[in-house]
């Protein structure tokens, strides 16, 4: 670890250069999102006002994994940030693992217009989630690689606060598993479980709270 560490620094590479890179990529992808939202070619020929709000309202499954994949994205970005943060050093492994990750964040433009366009058949949206899973599974693995056994933070770093960023990262990964094998069963619908989100992590930190209180 400690040569990996000086190899990167006389590469000049600081923890501020990987949130440029990775805050750029997140940026440049929530923008790219909405080229999904694609009109049809007639839409140029045909100029009357029913055809229009035909074409709007037939776009409401491309509106709504734009809106979820922004969404999702955004929440990405924060776990992204919170588990930089508290990095004190980098290494080859912890850069490779972030490579990675925004290997499949710079992929999700492309499978949230295809779930979209294919949204009356299962793989279409099997096709997003595991793009989000293979996100999802990123984060987690660099978490767990910079915190296991403190080798990229602080050997003062209070536990609650590792397995805590640890759960976060679970969430989407999670929700990414189970709409995948809903998506198997023929359920056009799997992706609605992606706004469970938003009360999964208002729900861990409660959690957490009650559960040291029991063990208190």
């Amino acid at each position: 670890m400690i040569e990996d560490a000086a190899g990167l620094k006389l590469m000049h590479l600081t923890k501020s250069r990987l949130e440029s890179l990775s805050d750029g990529i997140f940026a440049f992808t929530m923008t790219l999102l909405v080229i999904g939202l694609n009109l049809p070619d007639k839409a140029s020929v045909i100029q009357t006002p029913e055809y229009a709000a035909h074409v709007l309202l037939s776009l409401h499954s491309d509106f709504f994994h734009y809106v979820l994949a922004f969404l999702i994205l955004g929440a990405f970005w924060l776990s992204h940030h919170i588990g930089v943060h508290p990095l004190c050093a980098l290494n080859r492994g912890y850069v490779w693992f972030n490579l990675g990750t925004l290997l499949f964040v710079a992929l999700l433009p492309f499978t949230t217009s295809f779930s979209g366009d294919f949204s009356d058949v299962p793989f279409g949206a099997i096709v997003f989630e595991l793009n989000l899973l293979a996100i999802g599974m990123g984060m987690y693995f660099q978490w767990i690689y910079a915190t296991g056994n403190y080798r990229l933070v602080e050997p003062g770093l209070d536990r609650n606060f590792i397995r805590h960023g640890g759960l976060r990262t679970l969430v989407v990964l999670a929700v990414s598993l189970i709409a995948i094998l809903v998506a198997l069963t023929g359920n056009l619908y799997s992706t609605v479980l992606y706004m469970f989100i938003p009360f999964v992590h208002y729900g861990i930190p409660r959690w957490e709270k009650k559960r040291g209180e029991v063990i208190s």
